[in-house]
């Protein structure tokens, strides 16, 4: 077949373009792929008004309708994302995808949701349940078993409570387990600034261990390191972050949080994964009561990808 179009909305945020490139990067695997991209900007509550009255009852021209004419997939993660690729739709049989879970309202209007089993969907036909979001980390040959990774995340106030002292707390104890590891420790966009002091003037100057903050890295810049370490401990709000080290490959370990909520999404999808044996907690590893057992990497981006081309391109996988 001719090369698939795919315009990809992006909301700007890392995480979310992640998802949406991973299902791209793995269609490549399948067909040739020519990609536009389009920057969704903030917008206000009257702008959100106005572009939902125009998806749902036709007022005006919908957005950006002839600039995609010859767009055969729309894919986009985040819900900034969601009204504006419904509203590009131009032409019956361009199919629209998004990675993340619709607000109910508007998700029978997507062609596909790639939805992770955590947010509990009710099953449709519109509906592919995934292990944890897709992402772009790919199987590693090359883990060093002397070399451990630890991602630190952030405040988020709806999900959890954040106790910098007890987190550096818990990785100065898991540091001092080892002798043989060298530690590399980063943050994310959500650590704050004074979490990150706290590990410069606490962990940094330990031997064996180096700080480089979320600031300092270039894009790909943890993809590679999940290429090169062979254990990586992420606090357990970075859900993400666990997925994308399980898709490398690696031993993933869980410094704990305090949640808000024990219904929560995140602690659900890490209940899963504990069940599952893909991840041991820092108390399980402290007390020998687990190890970390071998498993394949998940590849949630290419069971998105291989879904996409069953329901619609079928000629291109085997």
């Amino acid at each position: 077949m001719q090369a698939l179009q795919v315009t990809l909305f992006s909301d700007g945020r890392p995480g979310h373009e992640k998802q949406s490139l991973g299902i791209i990067k793995a269609l490549q695997a399948y067909v040739n792929v020519d990609v536009d991209k389009v920057e969704v900007p903030d917008s206000t509550l009257f702008d959100d008004l106005v572009s939902h009255l125009s998806l749902f009852f036709k007022v005006g021209k919908t957005s950006h309708s002839d600039t995609f004419q010859k767009t055969d997939l729309f894919i986009g993660s985040g819900r900034r994302t969601h009204v504006p690729m419904l509203s590009a739709r131009a032409t019956e049989s361009a199919k629209i995808v998004t990675c993340m879970t619709p607000a109910s309202y508007l998700r029978a209007k997507f062609d596909l949701c790639c939805i992770p089993y955590h947010d509990l969907v009710k099953p449709a036909d519109n509906i592919f349940f995934t292990v944890g979001p897709p992402n772009i980390s790919k199987k590693s040959s090359v883990h060093d078993p002397k070399r451990s990774l630890i991602l630190v995340g952030g405040q988020d106030e709806s999900s959890h409570s954040w106790n910098e002292m007890k987190l550096i707390s818990d990785m100065e104890v898991l540091i001092s387990t080892t002798e043989q590891i060298s530690w590399l420790i980063s943050s994310s966009p959500r650590t704050p600034e004074s979490t990150e002091t706290l590990i410069s003037q606490k962990l940094d100057r330990l031997p064996r261990v180096s700080f480089v903050p979320f600031s300092e890295t270039d894009p790909g810049w943890v993809e590679h390191k999940y290429g090169t370490h062979e254990s990586v401990w992420i606090t357990a709000d970075s859900v993400s972050m666990v997925y994308e080290a399980l898709s490398a490959g690696c031993k993933v370990g869980i410094l704990p949080v305090v949640w808000r909520r024990k219904n929560n999404k995140f602690r659900r999808s890490l209940d899963y994964l504990l069940d599952e044996k893909l991840i041991v907690t820092l108390p399980q590893y402290l007390e020998g009561a687990s190890e970390w057992h071998n498993h394949e990497p998940l590849n949630e981006a290419d069971r998105c990808a291989r879904e996409i081309l069953r329901r619609w391109w079928p000629k291109n996988i085997q």
